[in-house]
């Protein structure tokens, strides 16, 4: 998809980024990523903290290309939009998507839906994506690191 299509569609506005909005995402992430690793959380609990830190790192990436994602649908139109940013994370995109419907279920519907590798595996793809956004932003956008 385009940044076009996707302004159409509705899905994001072009919007200016600056650095101090990005660091205070980045500040995000660090929480994020620093809470999944209390003692005696569920499944559920870790999974959703590491969906927070990949959505708003995928934010990360949208923001310094000068994109935000429209509120209705946000997350989903985050993720249409990382693709979008750059096709190379089309892959992670869709997991991540794929994450938000299995966030939502453990979230809205259900307790338990989680299990541990579900967690693990997430956990483990957002802190590779922590250090691959960061380079992509400093490639691409070094006034915004």
């Amino acid at each position: 998809m385009s940044w076009a299509k996707l302004l159409v569609g509705n899905h994001v506005t072009a919007l200016a980024p600056s650095k101090a909005e990005l660091d205070n995402l980045r500040s995000i992430v660090a929480r994020s990523l620093k809470d999944v690793t209390a003692a005696g959380l569920s499944a559920d609990a870790r999974f959703t903290m590491a969906y927070d830190a990949a959505r708003t790192l995928s934010l990360l990436i949208v923001r310094a290309a000068g994109y935000r994602p429209r509120t209705v649908g946000g997350h989903y139109n985050t993720f249409l939009a990382l693709e979008t940013a750059d096709p190379a994370f089309a892959a992670l995109s869709a997991y991540f998507d794929g994450c938000r419907m299995k966030r939502n279920s453990c979230e809205y519907d259900f307790a338990g839906g989680v299990s541990d590798t579900d967690a693990e595996g997430l956990l483990k793809t957002v802190r590779q994506f922590a250090v691959d956004a960061e380079a992509w932003i400093k490639a691409r956008y070094p006034h915004l690191t």
